[in-house]
């Protein structure tokens, strides 16, 4: 009886120990005796979120229809590309000819300043003008009685304030409904100005029109302007994320005209190619952050979830959960923005 009493004891002290590890290492800090509240809600949403990549995967699996994931939604294969490769395209601006030449202007009114004398340089981007112009001595004129006000700006910056509380249970992260809004034909209908053109020239030149400039923690990106306001309510939340701010962007890049890299069977820029599968980068609606760090295919990564928490909360998808969802590559750099894309499908 002895004996057994010792193993029992022993096998108390050993459970208890077991336990206190288990309880250590879920809810304290180690050697901090309290309550972690920041891991204990972290434990939760991934609990969460587990069980919602459960049900999705699970109906994927228990429907007819299956859909090869690793060709449609693996990595754009941006740990290949270098950073010279993405394209800070220019906001939308008249095109012109390139040339240089000079222009006359016309006769002024006897009330104005003398003519002045005028030359354009053209650059050769067909985007960007630079002007130079020589004036002679101006006459000086008394100011109004009433002076006229500026015009108040017409417009002002459009700020997304969709709230997404459960981005999981969002169409693009369903295996069985993804992919009726991720294909080329839905980019191109939405933010390729609905017609592909010869080797997709005119939506690349679509896209190109209408492209603007984001900040993401201090990294400038070129996006589309349709995008622009998620990208921007992204942009915010990062700038009061104490954990975002203090994670470095070493490298970033958006917009770039390709084919998918590993969905295709063709060269990344042979867009005439009929193996061309066309990237969410060619629409400026995707962005990839430290693809060093996050690479292509790696398990091991750097990007924080807190990251990962406010994309997806504004309607980003993650690549980092493309092998829990899909059973495809993982991608952990890469981010995008597909609510508008999916929003209607069900």
């Amino acid at each position: 009886m002895d004996v057994i009493k010792r193993y029992k004891i022993i096998l108390s002290l050993v459970t208890s120990l077991v336990l206190t590890l288990v309880i250590t290492q879920t809810v304290f800090f180690a050697g901090v005796p309290k309550i972690n509240k920041e891991k204990i809600n972290r434990t939760i949403k991934d609990t969460k979120d587990n069980l919602t990549i459960f049900k999705n995967t699970f109906a994927y699996k228990m429907s007819p229809k299956k859909i090869d994931y690793n060709q449609v939604l693996s990595s754009d294969g941006s740990a290949d590309v270098p950073e010279m490769e993405f394209e800070e395209a220019p906001i939308i601006s008249p095109t012109v000819t390139p040339t240089m030449m000079p222009i006359s202007t016309p006769t002024p009114t006897p009330t104005s300043m003398p003519t002045p004398t005028e030359t354009i340089l053209v650059n050769t981007t067909p985007t960007t003008y630079y002007r130079m112009v020589t004036l002679a001595p101006t006459v000086k004129k008394k100011p109004t009685a009433t002076p006229i006000p500026e015009p108040e700006p017409t417009t002002k910056p459009v700020v997304n304030s969709l709230k997404i509380s459960n981005p999981l249970d969002q169409p693009y992260y369903k295996p069985s409904l993804a992919y009726k809004c991720y294909n080329a034909d839905k980019f191109i209908e939405v933010y390729g100005g609905g017609s592909p053109g010869s080797c997709y020239e005119k939506a690349k030149k679509y896209v190109e029109a209408n492209l603007t400039s984001v900040s993401i923690l201090g990294k400038s990106i070129s996006v589309h302007k349709d995008a622009y306001p998620a990208f921007k309510a992204v942009s915010d939340e990062l700038n009061k994320n104490s954990v975002a701010k203090k994670y470095k962007i070493n490298t970033i890049g958006a917009y770039i005209f390709r084919c998918n890299v590993n969905a295709s069977t063709s060269d990344k820029f042979d867009l005439c190619n009929e193996g061309c599968v066309l990237s969410a980068h060619s629409f400026g609606i995707a962005v990839d952050i430290n693809w060093e760090e996050n690479c292509n295919g790696c398990t091991n990564f750097t990007m924080p979830m807190e990251i990962v928490d406010i994309f997806e909360s504004y309607g980003f998808r993650w690549g980092g959960r493309y092998k829990s969802v899909f059973g495809s590559r993982i991608d952990a750099m890469h981010f995008e923005y597909l609510y508008d894309l999916c929003k209607d499908i069900n």
